[in-house]
């Protein structure tokens, strides 16, 4: 039932992938392979200043949130249980 699906899904990604590559060779993104494989083994950028580590950000508060968050989800079932067999 969920064949055609799967098929049309991979036929899909079959022609977006190889549209990227064509247009990889197309567009040169394949070319200089003997030099570009050296890049990330020369320092070409000059990493980011060092942020002051006192400093709280928004991800710091963001993931704290979420792990708040995921922990009082996962309580959450073992407090039911408990109050359900204290209750009953």
């Amino acid at each position: 039932m969920y064949v055609y699906s799967w098929l049309g899904l991979v036929v899909i990604s079959l022609w977006i992938s190889l549209a990227a590559f064509l247009w990889g060779l197309k567009s040169g993104q394949f070319k200089e392979q003997a030099r570009v494989r050296y890049f990330p083994l020369r320092d070409l950028i000059s990493p980011a200043p060092l942020c002051d580590p006192a400093k709280l950000t928004v991800e710091v508060y963001v993931l704290s949130a979420i792990v708040i968050c995921g922990l009082l989800i996962m309580l959450t079932p073992l407090a039911l249980t408990i109050w359900r067999s204290v209750r009953g």
